[in-house]
């Protein structure tokens, strides 16, 4: 009971505001980062590593793949790399392999998941996992009262020489789950947009493209 009373707290945090959510794809390395200094983000998984070649720092950071906690050169970027102030949120059952001294910090909360497919406008009640970080990255920013989200560097090409913006020295497998996490993402956009939400992305090559709208990232810091 005390952690849903926690997750409540989230709840319209961020109201109205721009939200951009930080994924793992090459093609995040294509912005000039730089500019999201004074932005609203949601991180996952390595997005940590984007944080000092950029200067800035993600306000909120997700979690639901057990990897990032359990596999030694990808635990200090759920844990110990991340600010303190950042405010982690986490698939509710990677808690037992957390690091306890982070969590004593308070700004960690644990979301349950529900099914697979689909979409959580209470993150209270859980959220709906469709295969990939991102969908808890979606639900959260919806959670937080978000009235644009701006999702980056979600590729879903994992077939290429480099899948992700980082280097690994043990790769892990190819994902066999991109139709499943399509498949919820555009329907979360259209879910989301029947809220009012615009949600987009800013590369043209993203698997995604074809089922969400594209912008360019330099424009959206035009005034």
């Amino acid at each position: 009971m005390k952690m849903r009373l926690k997750i409540k707290k989230l709840k319209n945090a961020e109201k109205g505001k721009r939200v951009f959510i930080l994924g793992n794809g090459p093609s995040i390395l294509k912005h000039d980062l730089s500019k999201l200094k004074n932005e609203i983000c949601i991180g996952m998984n390595a997005s940590t590593l984007l944080e000092e070649k950029y200067g800035f720092t993600q306000k909120y950071y997700t979690v639901s793949d057990a990897r990032f906690l359990n596999h030694p050169e990808k635990r200090a970027m759920a844990t110990t790399m991340l600010s303190p102030d950042t405010i982690r949120v986490l698939r509710s059952d990677l808690d037992l392999n957390d690091d306890s001294a982070i969590v004593a910090n308070k700004n960690t909360y644990y979301v349950n998941p529900l099914s697979r497919d689909g979409f959580s406008y209470n993150l209270n009640n859980g959220y709906h996992y469709g295969c990939t970080t991102t969908m808890l990255a979606l639900q959260l920013a919806h959670y937080l009262g978000a009235s644009e989200i701006v999702i980056l560097g979600v590729d879903l090409n994992y077939y290429g020489e480099t899948a992700r913006f980082y280097s690994e020295s043990n790769a892990q497998l190819e994902d066999s789950k991109i139709g499943v996490q399509i498949f919820n993402i555009a329907d979360a956009a259209n879910k989301l947009a029947a809220c009012s939400i615009r949600t987009f992305i800013c590369n043209q090559s993203s698997f995604l493209a074809p089922y969400l709208r594209c912008e360019d990232f330099d424009g959206l810091f035009c005034s």
